[in-house]
């Protein structure tokens, strides 16, 4: 065993009394436990956050709900994009009697002209605690009109209904059983009549109309009630009328290459017969219309008749000198040619 150094053992020997000093006033302090949380300190006294409150709401608006009942349409004008509508109108107001907002309705893509009388109140009753109000509407409507598939189009008749004021905030709907519907008696000539609709829309403000913007809005919206009446255009009832110039044009050019003689007026009888049936329908149309099916016909009418003259005078003065034979038997080819040219872009270019 080795032998500890005298030097060292005052080391030893203060190290060990050190140690027994410390554990002996640990074991002797008796064990406190910690104070509760009332008696605490701030400083160490939990942190309450608080709850997250939910912004304040507005109260919701009374409810205005419409419905409507079509009885006539009239003066369905192409050229200045507008028809004219009668409709019996009816809205039941869920609110307080002297604040119904019902007399303030107008058809808001109407064309108001001072001859016409737009709304017209016929009569109001308070039924179940309800103010029931029944108008008389009449208004010519701005409709812009899609004819580049003339006369294969259909076309949605749309009346937005709204108050006067943009800014003024109203709870619009429509009523919950029939919010549109059609005399049975109101018959449209040309045209056939779909199933109505109604329902609830808006319509975008982008300007503030000078007032301070609204907090939390971006873009300002008018509450609306939108009615909407499908109409199909009877294609059969306008082809022969607006195309019969088309249709004598292609026959006088069969007619140039069945006789042999005064093929040259025929031709240039072809020619004035499909250039006034274009004047015709312009007349009639907007440009628009003309972009579409019109424009593409009257295209391949003068091809069509071009392709007559070109192809007759090259049989007749370049390859009858070449060999007749030859030229005989495109003369032959060229008439089925041109009417199967001719019915197949028809048909290529039809809706």
């Amino acid at each position: 065993m080795p032998v500890v150094p005298h030097r060292h053992r005052w080391w030893i020997a203060l190290v060990a009394a050190a140690f027994a000093l410390t554990l002996a006033l640990g074991l002797g302090r008796p064990s406190q436990a910690p104070p509760p949380l009332a008696e605490r300190s701030d400083a160490h006294a939990a942190i309450d956050w608080g709850t997250v409150k939910a912004a304040p709401t507005a109260p919701a608006e009374p409810l205005l709900q419409m419905g409507a009942y079509i009885t006539n349409i009239s003066d369905i004008d192409l050229m200045d994009d507008q028809f004219s509508i009668e409709l019996l109108l009816w809205t039941i107001w869920h609110g307080e009697t002297d604040q119904n907002p019902s007399d303030q309705l107008r058809v808001l893509n109407g064309i108001y002209n001072g001859d016409i009388q737009r709304f017209e109140r016929i009569r109001r009753d308070q039924t179940d605690g309800h103010s029931w109000s029944l108008y008389k509407v009449r208004s010519p409507v701005v409709k812009r009109w899609r004819l580049q598939r003339y006369p294969f189009d259909d076309q949605l008749l749309h009346v937005q209904i709204g108050l006067d004021d943009p800014l003024q905030p109203v709870n619009l709907d429509v009523v919950p059983t029939q919010p549109c519907s059609v005399t049975p008696s109101l018959l449209l000539p040309g045209w056939t009549l779909k199933d109505p609709t109604g329902y609830a829309s808006s319509i975008s403000l982008m300007n503030d109309l000078g007032r301070p913007p609204a907090a939390g809005v971006a873009v300002r919206r008018q509450p609306t009630v939108s009615f909407d009446l499908p109409i199909q255009r009877r294609s059969l009832l306008f082809v022969a009328p607006d195309f019969l110039g088309y249709l004598l044009a292609v026959g006088l050019c069969c007619m140039s290459l069945l006789i042999t003689r005064s093929r040259d007026d025929l031709i240039l009888a072809a020619v004035v017969s499909a250039g006034g049936n274009y004047v015709f329908i312009a007349g009639n149309l907007p440009v628009t219309a003309m972009t579409g099916f019109i424009g593409n016909l009257q295209l391949i009418i003068f091809l069509g008749i071009l392709y007559v003259v070109g192809a007759d005078e090259l049989i007749d003065n370049q390859l009858s000198l070449i060999s007749t034979r030859v030229a005989e038997g495109l003369r032959v080819l060229l008439l089925p040619s041109y009417v199967a040219m001719t019915l197949l872009g028809i048909w290529w270019i039809i809706p």
